[in-house]
């Protein structure tokens, strides 16, 4: 399924469909064609969106299947500090914090009703220019919350006990 902004995803037995487009038809030709218009128009934002830096590196895989098996289980098992991906919609754009290190922050809507925030760092990672809609994967560190838990470490890791993160959308990778 590409990324479409324009139309709403409707949960059908498990996976997101988009409705209106015309990604059905020839996904592989649509998500590629996406992907380089992306490209194309967004040639500056390698240095990040208002100044922030990071890495960008493109195409991902796309396009992108709902995948949120890891972190339901791990909602389940209230787990801390795994590192998983997850591939879902997001239900919503918050403000950015920046009172000790700036973050972009949303919120993705998982299969099963709840909600996990995304915290992407944005002093040692990349701006990922995503809206309410945009289906995103996510590889990050998961801690475990009342209120659904916290997906962050979704930048580049200059440590050894950390993988490094990333944010997956439209045919490019956030890191």
């Amino acid at each position: 399924m590409t990324a479409c902004n324009k139309f709403k995803y409707v949960l059908l037995a498990g996976a997101f469909l988009c409705f209106g487009c015309n990604a059905g038809q020839n996904v592989a030709r649509v998500a590629a064609q996406e992907a380089n218009q992306f490209q194309n128009q967004n040639q500056n934002q390698a240095s990040g969106q208002n100044g922030k830096s990071g890495t960008v590196i493109g195409p991902a895989n796309v396009p992108y299947q709902i995948d949120d098996a890891q972190i339901i289980q791990a909602q389940s098992q209230q787990a801390r500090k795994v590192e998983l991906t997850v591939t879902a919609p997001i239900k919503k754009m918050l403000r950015e914090e920046d009172y000790r290190e700036p973050h972009q922050r949303f919120l993705l809507m998982l299969s099963n009703g709840t909600t996990v925030l995304v915290a992407n760092d944005l002093q040692y990672g990349t701006y990922a220019p995503v809206q309410e809609g945009n289906v995103v994967r996510i590889h990050g560190e998961y801690i475990w919350n009342e209120r659904g838990g916290v997906l962050h470490w979704t930048h580049k890791s200059d440590e050894p006990r950390h993988e490094s993160g990333y944010i997956d959308f439209n045919g490019m990778r956030y890191q």
